[in-house]
């Protein structure tokens, strides 16, 4: 009884405060900052051409690589001074590499053609003086060995995933078609590859023998994969443009694959500049991209205009 009557005088202070204020006020509650979920850090990128003299560096014409063969950038890497940048020919499925002296933009060698397919990511691995191409079509499971000074095949790896790896789920390990990227980190001495599929990453050993599945939070799947990069404890998921999306997009994560921030690139419009890779040579990262005037780059007879550039990068996290 005494209940129902103080819940009738409330009901009566209530009405009277809305009909005098016009608000209904309600208990205040508490809210912790740390229930509170941040947006991740966010940046633009910060670049600057790559030029030789007065122009844009084009290292497929210093490479004296003819338009509508070998003329498209894929993965690249670099290591002390030189850059080891691919041409992939989208007729052959095979790409060349070029090697170019960094300070004087000089290419100091072309490879042969080589069996790397698409190429879609490059790597050094410092411990082995060792060059690695993620394959990505035909043969996504590969991945292939190449000398950095003659620019020959060594020999070649055939990625299989076992119920060894851990924390591997069942059902990816069921559906593994291969991988879109595979990075060396050199402060771990091991790679770090991007499934096809799921897009989340094996961490390997340093002989590339898959140990450990980890996911990537916050990673943009939306947009097309490229390549990646790994330098200390993060690892660089680079995505380009596509559908909708009006840019491209690198993640950096930590090597447990929590997301630490996200740096977006312009030249987002399709047919446009397409961020193909990120690289790195000691402290100084580098971004290659793609330029293409039409979708229909398949045939010459729509003398499409295409041609690659290089950027300085100067904000990436680190």
């Amino acid at each position: 009884m005494k209940n129902s009557r103080k819940g009738r005088i409330l009901a009566f202070i209530i009405a009277f405060a809305v009909c005098v204020t016009g608000v209904l006020a309600v208990p205040a509650t508490s809210v912790s900052a740390a229930s509170i979920k941040k947006a991740p850090p966010q940046r633009n990128a910060s670049m600057k051409l790559i030029k030789k003299g007065t122009k844009t560096f084009d290292y497929r014409t210093a490479a004296r690589q003819k338009l509508y063969q070998y003329d498209t950038l894929q993965g690249a890497c670099a290591n002390a001074g030189y850059a080891y940048l691919t041409l992939y020919n989208r007729n052959v499925e095979k790409c060349k590499i070029v090697k170019v002296r960094l300070s004087t933009r000089e290419v100091v060698k072309v490879s042969a053609a080589l069996p790397v397919y698409h190429a879609n990511c490059l790597t050094y691995n410092t411990k082995k003086k060792l060059l690695v191409a993620t394959c990505c079509r035909v043969k996504g499971k590969r991945a292939v060995f190449i000398d950095p000074n003659k620019l020959t095949v060594r020999g070649y790896k055939d990625i299989k995933l076992t119920s060894k790896v851990k924390n591997l789920p069942r059902s990816v390990r069921r559906n593994y078609q291969g991988f879109t990227a595979i990075a060396y980190n050199a402060k771990k001495n091991w790679y770090v590859g991007r499934l096809r599929g799921n897009n989340n990453v094996i961490i390997f050993d340093g002989n590339l023998n898959p140990k450990k599945y980890v996911v990537l939070k916050g990673k943009q799947t939306a947009l097309l994969n490229q390549g990646m990069d790994s330098v200390g404890n993060y690892i660089y998921d680079v995505r380009s443009f596509k559908g909708k999306y009006k840019y491209s997009m690198v993640t950096v994560h930590t090597m447990s694959g929590a997301l630490v921030g996200r740096v977006k690139f312009p030249y987002g419009k399709s047919p446009g500049k397409e961020l193909q890779c990120i690289f790195h040579d000691g402290k100084q990262f580098y971004a290659g991209f793609y330029y293409s005037t039409s979708q229909a780059h398949d045939y010459a007879k729509y003398k499409v205009k295409r041609y690659n550039e290089l950027y300085y990068l100067n904000n990436m996290y680190r």
